[in-house]
């Protein structure tokens, strides 16, 4: 049953033109969900089957960035869920799930499964993993890297829909306090570490580079 919910997304996936939110980051937000359910509980198969549908609507997103990809995400999911085979009393629990993972919908969803699922898919764009998808959707997006003259918004607002490094300073440094789960928190303080050390070596580099000779 998973495994053809599995072939499904990838075939939806498979073309999906951001590498940063492809069937990999799909299977890393599955198992994130599982390892925190080791701990927290929950309906392990409704865990499962909303982390592999939840980013099925990425590429009408990405085609439409006036579309809700958790939206029609979840519009997507009962008919793959019911040709699968997954049991129908839980489909509700999968597409309420699926609707309400998304971080900027600022909703803290009701049920222990879709507070779960958005803590895995926020700690999938967290540390070493967040800051590679980072660069990779804003390689897509046709972004720059950094501001010239102001890196890290000392001087100015931070605008992460221009630069990937505000979109750091401005998203990702700042998930930790934003989990729901015991687990989750715990392992978004671990990555965010790394990502301020990747910050600080970044702003380094920056810097250097802009050092005149002497003489």
């Amino acid at each position: 049953m998973m495994e053809l919910i599995q072939e499904s997304v990838m075939s939806i996936l498979d073309e999906a033109p951001d590498a940063g939110h492809d069937i990999t980051h799909t299977l890393r937000v599955r198992d994130l969900c599982l390892h925190i359910a080791d701990t927290e509980g929950g309906d392990r198969q409704v865990l499962e089957a909303a982390a592999l549908l939840h980013d099925i609507g990425r590429p009408r997103e990405f085609q439409d960035p006036s579309v809700d990809h958790a939206a029609i995400s979840a519009q997507m999911a009962p008919d793959i869920l019911t040709s699968a085979g997954f049991p129908t009393q839980k489909i509700p629990a999968v597409v309420y799930a699926i609707k309400h993972h998304r971080y900027s919908s600022g909703v803290t969803p009701d049920s222990l499964e879709a507070r779960i699922l958005q803590d895995a898919d926020r700690l999938d764009i967290s540390g070493a993993l967040g800051a590679a998808m980072t660069f990779a959707y804003s390689g897509a997006m046709n972004r720059k890297l950094y501001h010239y003259s102001d890196p890290l918004a000392k001087r100015r607002e931070v605008d992460g829909d221009e630069y990937a490094l505000d979109h750091i300073l401005s998203k990702l440094m700042l998930l930790p306090r934003f989990m729901h789960t015991t687990t989750a928190r715990r392992l978004a303080q671990e990555r965010s570490r790394f990502l301020q050390g990747f910050v600080e070596q970044l702003a380094s580099e920056i810097d250097l580079g802009r050092r005149q000779p002497d003489g």
